[in-house]
């Protein structure tokens, strides 16, 4: 991780309000309306953050050889009042100790006045401490933002000038001239160095035959993939580098025998696929601005990348493709300004809602669904605008999705959760209101369904056959379903055996329950037609349901899959080849 967080003010839209950017990811949306002031947190980050952090870490903040300041009258914030110029840096939960320990490796005993003061309302915001440095405009001395006067009842005056004396290995002094300061000073957070920061504006172009490599814009691109497609002899590693953005371009195009070549003039960009070649620009703008984003990403390394709205000219599924790429196959960190509510769950990613009121930006870290669904209401989403993905599966809980991805994870890994497929839950209570058919039947009956056909035509449904031997039938409901879905598109899939646990390995299973449940014995009965989540406890007769939930998590993390049980490889075939069919994939 090359940034944790960061913390601003006093810089164009953000006004006197601290806003705070942690805890950050390696994937990171800055999401909001237009003209709310995203892009001033991209541009703060890109052209405030490493100068101030280098100027907090020099002994005198004005020097000789000092960078020229970059703040310039245009990033001034318009007020009526004065406006300080602060930047913040946080210390999150996980490394407050590793903090403290550092500063005082050889008296541990002092260690929790410390922990008092940085959790103190001076320095704490919930489980993370924030250092904050201010000046009274951009060109004088940044100093730590700290009331004096407050932080003093933290702790006794024995307290500081113990504390003091432990940090600093002094003797004497006051508590105002010495203690207070001087454990403040030796206490300072601020980063180790200032990270490389490059920005891929929203303007996107491939440039011209030998245009410089000015920024990551698309200038210049031509002749940073021609080095790294025949790099010199010492440095083939590169090589590596061009393999990897040419599969990304075969899976954007969902052809394996695409491939990209620079040619001799390195007048444009070139791409072989099914005996053809074509430019780069006759496949169309979305296909040239994954290029241009994926290239700059795969080109740097460790390095802090804002792009700003990657959406620009993606289909939704196009858009999913490339953060995903960027979050697994290259180790830069991301900031995405985007108004795609696309990208919200494309990866694992923090999220940080822009607002505007009364001229000034605000941002809040998003992490509850409710949240989520503030920002599709804010962006003008409406339910019909958001994309689903081109298959649904329909299973009854939780368990059924966790075996699923387990078994398509193993089947045909490069099926994605989200983009190819999605699992939705009916829950058991809910089955018997569920309909697969197409006809519109006017009688009362069937209007109090629910017609899973009018919310994805490509649908699948998964439950268990509960019988408990082998000639049993299933119920009404479940044959009704069962007809419904197998006239199409899509069907049903009834377990081989009593519930989908009847996959699995039974002594596996029992291994799971006991591992949840350390009071299990064992399972009451193994077999095809038994309930394999039913055990006995030990040093007792009485009878216990394992979770289902727990059960499946053990399992799926500790044991490898097996498709050969009862018609599991057959299932599972059949359920890739239709989410193939459902994407148009060529079977």
């Amino acid at each position: 991780m090359l940034l944790k967080g960061f913390g601003f003010s006093g810089y164009r839209s953000v006004g006197e309000e601290l806003v705070k950017i942690a805890p950050l990811k390696k994937v990171n949306l800055i999401i909001g309306k237009n003209n709310v002031g995203k892009s001033n947190i991209v541009n703060f980050l890109n052209e405030q953050y490493s100068y101030l952090v280098n100027r907090i870490k020099q002994k005198h903040n004005i020097g000789r050889n000092q960078q020229a300041n970059p703040f310039t009258e245009i990033d001034q914030h318009i007020s009526n009042v004065k406006i300080q110029n602060k930047i913040s840096f946080p210390l999150l939960k996980d490394d407050i100790d590793d903090f403290i320990n550092s500063k005082l490796p050889h008296h541990a005993h002092f260690r929790p006045l410390i922990r008092r003061l940085l959790y103190s309302k001076s320095f704490g915001d919930g489980d993370t401490v924030w250092f904050t440095y201010t000046s009274i405009n951009p060109n004088t001395p940044l100093e730590l933002d700290i009331d004096s006067e407050k932080i003093q009842n933290v702790l006794t005056n024995h307290e500081w000038q113990q504390l003091w004396t432990a940090l600093t290995g002094t003797t004497g002094g006051s508590l105002k001239g010495n203690w207070i300061p001087g454990v403040l000073q030796v206490l300072s957070y601020k980063p180790d160095n200032a990270p490389s920061i490059e920005v891929i504006p929203a303007i996107r172009k491939v440039g011209q035959e030998g245009s410089e490599a000015s920024d990551y814009s698309g200038e210049g691109i031509i002749e940073r993939l021609a080095k790294i497609q025949n790099p010199p002899l010492t440095k083939q590693e590169l090589k590596d580098k061009f393999r990897v953005i040419n599969r990304f371009v075969q899976d954007v195009l969902e052809n394996p025998t695409a491939e990209i070549e620079i040619p001799y003039e390195r007048n444009m960009i070139l791409i072989h696929m099914d005996s053809k070649t074509l430019p780069l620009e006759s496949l169309g703008t979305g296909v040239h601005e994954v290029v241009i984003i994926a290239a700059a990403a795969t080109l740097l390394d460790e390095t802090i990348l804002c792009i700003e709205e990657p959406e620009l000219h993606l289909h939704p599924l196009l858009q999913r493709k490339l953060v995903k790429y960027l979050a697994e196959k290259t180790n830069n960190q991301y900031f995405f300004t985007t108004h795609s509510a696309h990208l919200l769950d494309a990866v694992e990613s923090e999220i940080f809602h822009v607002t505007q009121h009364d001229g000034v930006s605000r941002v809040e870290a998003i992490s509850s669904t409710k949240q989520r669904s503030n920002i599709c209401n804010d962006l003008g989403y409406k339910a019909s605008d958001i994309l689903q993905a081109n298959c649904v599966i329909w299973v009854e809980g939780p368990s059924d999705r966790i075996y699923l991805n387990y078994w398509l994870e193993h089947h045909s890994p490069e099926l994605i959760e989200g983009v190819h497929y999605s699992i939705m839950f009916y829950g058991g209570r809910l089955f018997s209101h569920l309909t697969a058919s197409d006809q519109d039947i006017g009688n009362e009956a069937v209007d109090d369904l629910i017609s899973v056909r009018k919310l994805n035509r490509n649908t699948v449904i998964m439950f268990d056959s509960d019988k408990d031997k082998p000639k049993a039938r299933i119920n009404a409901t479940k044959q009704r379903l069962k007809d419904e879905f197998n006239e199409g598109p899509g069907f049903a899939w009834v377990t081989k055996g009593r519930e989908v646990e009847n996959y699995l390995n039974y002594d596996q299973v029992e291994e799971s329950v006991r591992t949840v449940h350390p009071t299990a014995l064992g399972l009451i009965k193994k077999g095809e037609w038994e309930n394999l989540l039913n055990y006995r406890k030990k040093r007792s007769e009485d009878e216990r349901t394992a979770s289902k939930v727990k059960v499946a998590r053990y399992y799926v993390e500790n044991y490898s899959p097996d498709l050969t049980t009862l018609d599991l490889k057959q299932r599972m075939d059949q359920l890739v080849e239709f989410i193939h069919i459902s994407n148009g994939h060529d079977i």
